[in-house]
């Protein structure tokens, strides 16, 4: 069976009009997670392989399909408990920069103690290799 090609410079919608194809490959997320580091539970993701759980607040994403570049970003967010005052702080690891296929997120509180936050969302934005 061959495979073939679709070449398309822009997508048309019956109704809701129309986009340049460039605007899905260069402005889309390349990855995203929505995990919950308390039970160790992925809700949501897209183009992560796997998550290790490396200590109390860290673990590390790792990504299928590569990145072009170690360069990408990454936007994070963490949840707080309610009824808690203890707002979790989301962090790239500063002592292992991200590679083509792994970042490693830590998690703490305002104080700076290491957590594992009910829910914790990331986005990739960047080239695919």
């Amino acid at each position: 069976m061959a495979l073939g090609k679709i070449k398309a410079d822009t997508l048309e919608h019956s109704t809701a009009g129309s986009l340049d194809t460039s605007y899905v490959v260069n402005g889309s997320a390349k990855a995203y997670i929505r995990r919950d580091f308390n039970n160790n539970v992925t809700d949501s993701s897209l183009n992560i392989a796997s998550v290790t759980d490396n200590a109390l607040g860290d673990q590390s994403m790792n990504i299928a399909a590569a990145m072009s570049a170690a360069t990408y970003s990454i936007v994070g967010m963490a949840s707080r408990k309610a009824n808690s005052l203890n707002y979790h702080v989301v962090m790239i690891d500063e002592s292992a920069d991200p590679t083509t296929t792994v970042y490693i997120l830590r998690c703490s509180d305002v104080s700076g103690n290491d957590k594992d936050p009910e829910f914790v969302s990331t986005s990739v934005n960047g080239d695919l290799a």
